[in-house]
């Protein structure tokens, strides 16, 4: 099957890691942490360590497949393939208002930041939430439909700059920690704390993104672990040290009340040249979340098109700038229509939560099936796991995405009715699809079940 042109343009280990660790800490490590200590108390601090076991699940995950299959958009590919055209159909159906939904959290979070600084620095005027929500969204369209490398690029400066800021707060507020602020430890009872926890799994579901790139990678079944362990070690340090150092030293009450909480507790505790640094470490989280969602999300719109499982004209290839650009837009225009009347953060970073943990579901019985479906595969991976193992992290990844599910229903049935009633609509638009295809004398199911010949 080349009825579609293949991206030529290769990234590399450096470049994608910088990519990962941009996407995960992100500026939802700056914006999420006030809000949800606020309702949660101490516990956030837990919550962020339990949120990291959903998250070991999808790394192995993410190993494994994408050393056995390394391919562009790998999500949609796996559950297409190895669990049923269906589910391969629901991973872009799910994805786009989930992208929609991360797109504006990350807007939001930015524009809070900016007005933080323009509350705090005299010199600096206020702008329009909205023009804000504008002005970080569309450059990093528009950097996406230039191509992977110049993303790449971008990236690592950005990159650079957050380390650096995170470092600024995380150094001296570990002299500054108050034991006694870690105390009680649910204020307000399990109903937060759970919450939270699939609040703070957003920011960590941006490792598994690195299967999305495949063939724009160098020696992607070498690379992909590679990634993977450089990523999880840098920014898995980060956030937890960041969170721990935020809890210890504030009051979980004052920092539910605080817009901006991070660069609040260092502007009130450190010398104004490190606020200076976390201030610019959050901007940067906001503009590398942006540009790494564009960049892995378009391409599961444009495997899953290449199928004609959606409309086919999310599979073009610029001609020029080697990108996906088709499906950038489409994943970067609706949330600016949305931004009006977007709805806040904690709300956005759960939907888009519940979307990424439907998807970890999915690779999970992905994993599961590998051996059975492509044993060639499996056995000459790279990097393969024992089959106690496999198993053990397939089982794991369904089963603590189902019970997020569940305790989430608890406490936010509504959304958990909408992302439900969403899913159904799926089934009825696929076997719509199914039908117009056969139609025209085309087994669409047959043709997602096929790896092309390029994979």
């Amino acid at each position: 099957m080349a009825e579609y042109r293949i991206i030529d343009t290769k990234v590399g280990l450096l470049g994608a890691t910088a990519l990962v660790v941009g996407n995960v800490i992100g500026v939802s490590a700056f914006v999420l942490p006030g809000p949800l200590a606020g309702d949660a108390g101490p516990s956030i601090v837990l919550a962020m360590a339990l949120a990291t076991i959903p998250l070991g699940f999808g790394i192995l995950l993410s190993l494994q497949l994408g050393s056995a299959i390394p391919v562009a958009g790998g999500s949609y590919v796996y559950a297409s393939r190895l669990v049923g055209p269906f589910w391969g159909f629901l991973l872009p159906w799910i994805v786009i208002p989930g992208v929609w939904a991360g797109m504006l959290f990350i807007g939001v979070g930015f524009a809070e930041y900016v007005g933080f600084v323009s509350a705090a620095v005299s010199p600096v005027p206020d702008v329009p939430e909205l023009l804000l929500i504008y002005a970080l969204l569309v450059p990093f369209i528009l950097l996406n439909v230039l191509g992977i490398r110049m993303v790449a690029v971008v990236q690592f400066a950005m990159v650079a700059l957050i380390v650096a800021g995170m470092l600024a707060f995380i150094v001296p507020g570990a002299f500054a920690v108050d034991p006694g602020n870690y105390e009680p430890l649910f204020p307000e009872g399990v109903g937060p704390f759970v919450v939270a926890i699939v609040s703070l799994y957003f920011p960590l579901r941006g490792f598994r993104l690195v299967v999305e790139l495949g063939e724009e990678m160098t020696n992607p079944a070498e690379n992909i672990p590679r990634v993977l362990a450089l990523s999880s070690a840098i920014a898995l340090s980060l956030l937890l040290a960041l969170v721990v150092v935020l809890v210890g030293t504030t009051p979980y009450a004052e920092l539910g009340e605080m817009d901006a909480a991070v660069a609040q507790v260092s502007l009130d505790n450190f010398p104004a040249a490190l606020t200076g640094l976390v201030l610019v470490a959050a901007a940067m989280g906001a503009l590398t979340s942006i540009n790494m969602t564009y960049t892995a999300y378009s391409r599961i719109l444009m495997r899953a098109a290449r199928d004609r499982v959606i409309p086919a004209p999310l599979a073009r290839v610029h001609e020029r700038w080697d990108s996906p650009y088709v499906a950038v837009i489409v994943l970067g225009v609706p949330p600016l229509v949305i931004a009006p009347v977007s709805p806040g953060p904690v709300v956005l970073s759960v939907a888009l939560s519940m979307t990424i943990l439907f998807g970890l579901a999915i690779a999970g019985v992905s994993l599961w099936n590998l051996p059975a479906t492509y044993p060639d595969r499996y056995e000459h991976s790279l990097y393969r796991l024992p089959p106690w193992l496999l198993k053990t992290t397939a089982v794991g990844a369904v089963a603590s995405a189902a019970l997020l599910w569940l305790l989430v229903a608890t406490q936010l049935p509504a959304m958990v009715a909408v992302l439900g009633g969403w899913l159904a609509l799926g089934y009825v638009v696929y076997r719509w699809r199914v039908r117009r295809f056969a139609a025209r004398g085309v087994d669409l199911r047959s043709r997602m079940g096929q790896l092309h010949d390029n994979e």
